[in-house]
């Protein structure tokens, strides 16, 4: 849909990794979140709808949301079949990891999103979209 020059050979593999980095943190902030308003009482449709009218919205949320049945038509509604495999963010993760560590570049929160993808992978979701991870949570 979007094409955007980045620059020179490679600056497009790295624009990946990095919005693949960011987008696997809040996946995972969203998933958090909702499990946590969902346990604690709240509807979760109306928890997506404050989160997605204030400070909490972002794409994870109003358009790829990862609890069951709150978006149609995205992966959460399918049992998490089809989107990107969980396997498949790990994979970019590890990149991007070991890109940021040679340019010394602190990523905590990839670190923490690495280690939980890597898990979640290693019980066997590693097929499944990447939002699978709000029911591993």
């Amino acid at each position: 849909k979007n094409i955007v020059h980045c620059g020179g050979p490679g600056t497009g593999g790295i624009a990946k990794l990095c919005n693949n980095l960011a987008l696997a943190i809040s996946m995972i902030g969203t998933s958090e979140a909702m499990a946590l308003g969902i346990k604690l009482g709240m509807d979760p449709s109306k928890l997506a709808g404050v989160m997605n009218t204030s400070t909490a919205r972002c794409w994870s949320s109003d358009s790829y949301n990862p609890v069951p049945n709150i978006l149609p038509n995205v992966p959460s509604s399918r049992d998490y079949n089809g989107g990107f495999a969980s396997s498949l963010m790990e994979k970019d993760l590890t990149l991007a990891l070991n890109a940021a560590s040679s340019v010394k570049a602190r990523t905590p929160l990839g670190a923490s999103a690495h280690q939980l993808y890597g898990l979640l992978c290693q019980h066997g979701y590693y097929n499944k979209d990447f939002s699978v991870i709000y029911e591993y949570l």
